[in-house]
């Protein structure tokens, strides 16, 4: 008489399938509890990934529940999983109610014909055009800061087109020069059309050491962290309008933890976020 003995393969699938409870749990809780949108540019895609983490936590705590011995964790798992459910399909009868808002597109870089170069006076230089974007072209700065100094290319853009957003962002990727350790900044402004005395108040972002990255990377700035220029026509403190705004300035720029020096950044489809 011979006696197979399964336990190890059962052992593994019950494993596999705690695993794939607890992970799908965690990726739905996340997806329900949290405003991950912030950092999914594109809320279908959102869905989709969560959706595919219910799937994951329906199967495993199925499998869980009916291959357990443990009557208590049997009925918790199925409770947890119940409650789950109705929270979940009560999120998705929002999807039908509310449509997932869509970003404003600003401009996708198929064309660098309306932007426009800006420079200091301490010798740096920039030189733009297109090179391939992450879906078709790309604006690329190629630049050389001095210590200090600045490049920036700005464009203008409608008064209203940033109505009813509530941050701004754009895709990029970047180098610097392979005997450099520091990258530069780069710093995102926006500016209101000049008043009667020719002030264009400027509020402005900015992300330090950020030009040196090889892979394409979303940076998203809400309008809470524009900080007024001074001088500029804003006052210390105030709010941006993002109604007001009439141009998008982008730099590249060497603060004083940076290292001067030349390097090359992509640009790419700048958006105002709902």
């Amino acid at each position: 008489m011979t006696i197979i003995n399964n336990k190890p393969e059962s052992n593994f699938k019950d494993n596999l399938a705690t695993l794939s409870a607890v992970l799908g749990f965690c990726i739905a809780l996340a997806s329900f509890v949290l405003d991950l949108k912030q950092w999914m540019q594109d809320p279908q895609v959102f869905r989709v990934v969560s959706l595919v983490g219910l799937f994951l936590y329906l199967s495993g705590s199925l499998w869980f529940a009916f291959n357990t011995k443990n009557a208590q964790l049997r009925w918790a798992s199925l409770g947890i999983l119940y409650v789950t459910s109705i929270l979940y399909g009560v999120w998705v009868g929002t999807w039908l109610i509310t449509p997932a808002p869509r970003p404003i597109t600003i401009d996708t870089m198929d064309s660098v014909s309306l932007w426009g170069p800006y420079l200091d006076n301490k010798g740096s230089s920039v030189t733009y055009g297109l090179a391939p974007g992450k879906t078709t072209n790309a604006m690329e700065l190629t630049y050389s800061v001095m210590k200090g100094g600045y490049v920036t290319v700005a464009r203008e853009i409608n008064s209203d087109m940033l109505n009813g957003t509530k941050a701004i962002g754009f895709s990029y990727k970047g180098s610097g020069d392979i005997d450099k350790i520091a990258p530069n900044t780069i710093e995102l402004k926006l500016l209101y059309k000049p008043d009667a005395n020719g002030k264009s108040a400027i509020f402005s972002v900015l992300w330090n050491h950020a030009t040196d990255v090889k892979k394409w990377t979303w940076l998203e700035a809400p309008y809470s962290l524009f900080v007024c220029w001074r001088y500029t026509g804003c006052q210390p403190g105030e709010a941006l309008d993002p109604s007001k705004v009439w141009k998008i300035d982008i730099a590249i720029s060497n603060k004083p933890s940076d290292t001067p020096g030349s390097g090359t950044v992509l640009i790419d489809d700048i958006q105002g976020i709902k």
